[in-house]
């Protein structure tokens, strides 16, 4: 089975160290990196064993707008189908892992799965009156595309091409008008598409987003921790030592050179100057209560 992942220069330790939990878990496996970005622009002095194919050998009609229509995590999540694409075209089943996750088990029940099916998709959610906010979930997408799995057929080609054409020109973030890139597309997947297989493993993708009905400790302890998604997650020491293993701190600093700014991430500027108004708003109480 292949498997591969997709990121920006600034998550290339992040993407190799996935790799490097592959590599340990499943030998057999092929691993590749997608990248979007200027791949001309990773120093000489950055290593790995991984094949790293950037965006640009793909020929994505209409990048150059999608470029300058979505914003650096958007354009990442939008481009997903067409390097599912790419890599399918090489093999025979593929799996998609979000950079940001780790594998702790052997991932061949997946390929087993793929015999039979054309399409595996993962909930985000598997028990009921478990998530504090359930419709929080429904607004994000029922299923999760950090982890995916795809047999070479025609009917998984019809699915990508269909994604593909949404996540192109619809795949804004905007929960609040029912879009989320490329994820929310996936609630169409199990009426549209044949063999679709929806896998029901809760050792799989654990992730920010369904801690509140997982536990993490025990899936530990027990051995059934399949892969963590640590994205949104505060990293254990462990996996802050890899990173830094693959000069993380320095790759940080790199701006991705594809899509636009996020408007709505608050800048360095605009952080201090909150922080500043709240300072005052609690001096101006704490005033107020002593001449009151």
């Amino acid at each position: 089975m292949n498997i591969f992942t997709i990121c920006h220069i600034n998550q290339l330790a992040n993407a190799c160290i996935l790799g490097d939990s592959l590599k340990k878990t499943n030998p057999n496996a092929t691993f590749s990196i997608g990248l979007v970005d200027e791949i001309s622009q990773i120093n000489e002095t950055f290593k790995t064993i991984f094949e790293i194919i950037p965006v640009q050998e793909l020929g994505i009609e209409g990048f150059n707008e999608m470029s300058h229509r979505y914003t650096h995590e958007e354009l990442l999540a939008n481009c997903k189908p067409f390097f599912a694409k790419y890599f399918l075209k090489k093999s025979e089943t593929l799996l998609y892992i979000d950079c940001t996750s780790l594998v702790f088990q052997s991932l061949q029940f997946i390929e087993d799965i793929l015999q039979t099916s054309n399409i595996l998709i993962t909930p985000q959610l598997l028990f009921a009156n478990k998530h504090p906010d359930e419709k929080q979930i429904l607004n994000s997408g029922i299923y999760h595309s950090g982890f995916i799995g795809l047999k070479n057929t025609e009917e998984t080609f019809r699915f990508l091409s269909w994604w593909g054409n949404n996540t192109r020109k619809k795949g804004f973030i905007n929960l609040c008008k029912g879009m989320n890139a490329d994820q929310l597309w996936l609630e169409h997947v199990p009426a549209m598409f044949e063999e679709v297989f929806i896998l029901k493993n809760e050792g799989v993708n654990v992730g920010y987003w369904n801690l509140p009905e997982r536990n993490l400790e025990i899936l530990k302890k027990e051995q059934n921790l399949i892969s963590l998604n640590y994205k949104k997650m505060e990293f254990s020491k462990e996996y802050d030592t890899e990173l830094n293993n693959y000069s993380y701190k320095k790759l940080l600093k790199f701006q991705p050179a594809f899509g636009i700014n996020d408007p709505n991430k608050p800048t360095l500027g605009k952080t201090i100057a909150r922080k500043i108004r709240l300072i005052n708003n609690q001096v101006d109480t704490l005033i107020d209560k002593i001449l009151g």
